[in-house]
């Protein structure tokens, strides 16, 4: 994807909270700059399920900065949840916070660009470590045909 000129490749692990990747989702956490944590908006029980995925990056997290994402999803159906709840457990957490649509595809986009603006506005996360998967493009050919630098990072 690109965002604000620069082109990013994302790398994104996604366990859909199913508990029979529980015991991968440490391994997902390792080196990883950013997380979308994701309930539904017509279930309250999933808000409060973030709470252990948060816990799981405190632990897991091989970065201390990690962006962390908090999406209020199925904003198309019966809401249950109010958009202030799903505000304040972001802000709780220090984390951003975005409502979307999947099956109507709202705010999915701009999810995915927040959180990689963040990433790449926040150089500690990925500017000094030699194992990020977050690398400054060295082509220099291709820095030379455009002004953009190209990001890997994984989610």
């Amino acid at each position: 994807m690109e965002v604000n000129g620069v082109k990013v490749k994302l790398g994104i692990w996604d366990t859909a909270g199913q508990e029979r990747y529980r015991t991968l989702t440490s391994s997902f956490y390792r080196e990883a700059h950013g997380a979308i944590l994701v309930y539904d908006v017509s279930e309250p029980k999933t808000l409060a399920k973030l709470k252990e995925w948060v816990e799981e990056l405190q632990v897991y997290s091989t970065k201390k900065n990690i962006v962390c994402l908090v999406v209020g999803n199925k904003i198309d159906k019966a809401r249950q949840v109010t958009r202030e709840a799903g505000q304040e457990f972001a802000q709780k957490h220090r984390m951003l916070f975005i409502e979307s649509s999947a099956k109507t595809q709202e705010g999915i986009n701009l999810a995915f660009e927040e959180l990689v603006q963040k990433i790449i506005e926040t150089p500690g996360l990925w500017e000094s470590s030699p194992t990020s998967n977050i690398r400054v493009g060295s082509d220099e050919r291709r820095q030379q045909e455009s002004s953009c630098y190209d990001y890997t990072c994984t989610i």
